[in-house]
């Protein structure tokens, strides 16, 4: 195949070092407490994978090799061991500046109290399927921003919201579901609901 079909992009982390779930967990830290009716707003820098890929937009992709940004890939069940899920693991620290780290996605989120009680935030699960990622010939990286719900000091509603970017930022092909990535269910949700505790 011609070198200029093969292309390297950053990718939900959960990939490496194999496709096992289809949700992210990002851990907070330090957990954040927001008080009822109150909303929060601060950044998080989410290490990512580096996916290598022949083909095209037209064609569709096939995974060649896949490796993280940074770290190591680790998982993690959020919920029982029956009825819970595997999410990638990715421990996050709370910025209240959007300050940018290489080799990780800056993602804006932000935490609205709907209970009747203070709350206290320590991780968010989402899908991976609709996260997006953005990059820029500087290297730059940007995810979706994550809107967080929150109905009862234990449950909450992640939806996935498209970022404000400035120009130059381009948009990573899907692998997740398409013609050679990585086979999922075709039918998946911008929004997750956490009913296994915040």
């Amino acid at each position: 195949m011609p070198c200029d079909d093969v292309y390297v992009y950053p990718v939900a982390p959960v990939f490496y070092p194999e496709y096992l779930t289809s949700y992210i967990m990002m851990r907070l830290r330090e957990p954040v407490v927001i008080r009822d009716g109150g909303e929060e707003e601060f950044w998080a820098r989410l290490e990512f994978d580096v996916a290598v890929v022949v083909g095209s937009r037209d064609t569709g992709y096939e995974v060649v090799d896949v490796f993280p940004s940074s770290g190591v890939g680790k998982y993690a069940l959020y919920g029982s061991p029956s009825r819970g899920i595997i999410a990638r693991f990715v421990p996050v620290e709370v910025l209240y500046e959007p300050l940018e780290e290489p080799c990780k996605a800056l993602v804006r989120v932000t935490v609205h109290n709907r209970s009747i009680r203070s709350i206290r935030l320590s991780r968010i699960v989402f899908p991976a399927q609709p996260f997006n990622l953005y990059y820029d010939d500087d290297g730059r990286v940007v995810g979706s921003s994550l809107y967080v719900a929150v109905t009862s000091p234990f449950t909450a509603v992640v939806s996935l919201r498209e970022p404000s970017l400035p120009d130059g930022f381009r948009k990573t092909p899907r692998l997740l579901g398409q013609k050679g990535g990585v086979s999922v269910q075709t039918r998946w949700s911008q929004s997750f609901v956490m009913s296994y505790g915040l």
